[in-house]
């Protein structure tokens, strides 16, 4: 059976490929990997040759990372208490992971602090294409706003709507329904309206300001 977390990460590889492209490893570069899950793009990346660290809150997803991959760093934590150097980390990975976690603005706001001089998140979510007057929450705007909030500049912003339809097809075809999809989920307000809302998805890369 397919697991639901590498099904993202699966369907999240071209992030991964994305930072490869980006970097010409002729150094060690740090990245660490938010709600990395079993850790499929963890191990993937550590084969590219970059340091990676993934966290995830849940114990038993990382242990069962730990048993499927047996050189990769993955280790429980929740990211709203990251327990890290400031300045640390080259690039910030978030596949699909920002939105289902709480206090998603604190979260992102800490990494910032973790990012080292120019440092980037690489960061793909969904986004609700239906704006309601009284609450734009995880709309493009409001994605774009909390961006701008945090003083990130957006080096590339990019549509991904398809592959997220991709991704619901498969989770269909393997499991005959869409209630599975946010399991484990920490933020109840997108429970009632992302399997209702139309849905699109997006990629974009956050360069962190002097």
């Amino acid at each position: 059976m397919i697991n639901k977390r590498d099904i993202f990460s699966l369907g999240g590889l071209n992030l991964a490929n994305e930072i490869i492209e980006g970097y010409k490893i002729k150094e060690e570069v740090k990245v660490l990997d938010v709600g990395c899950g079993s850790g499929y793009s963890v191990n993937y990346l550590t084969e590219k040759g970059f340091d990676v660290t993934g966290i995830d809150f849940s114990e038993e997803v990382i242990n069962l990372g730990k048993e499927r991959y047996k050189d990769i760093n993955i280790k429980v934590m929740d990211a709203n208490n990251l327990d890290f150097l400031e300045n640390y980390f080259d690039l910030i990975l978030f596949e699909c992971s920002l939105s289902v976690m709480k206090n998603p603005e604190k979260i992102l706001e800490s990494c910032k602090k973790l990012l080292k001089k120019n440092g980037i998140i690489l960061l793909s979510d969904f986004f609700f294409k239906q704006t309601n007057i009284h609450d734009d929450t995880y709309t493009l705007n409001y994605w774009n706003k909390l961006f701008a909030d945090l003083n990130f500049q957006t080096i590339i912003f990019q549509d991904k709507s398809q592959e997220w339809k991709n991704y619901l097809g498969m989770v269909l075809w393997e499991y005959g329904e869409l209630s599975g999809l946010l399991r484990g989920n920490q933020n109840n307000k997108i429970n009632n309206d992302i399997l209702k809302k139309e849905t699109g998805y997006f990629l974009v890369i956050l360069k962190k300001r002097d």
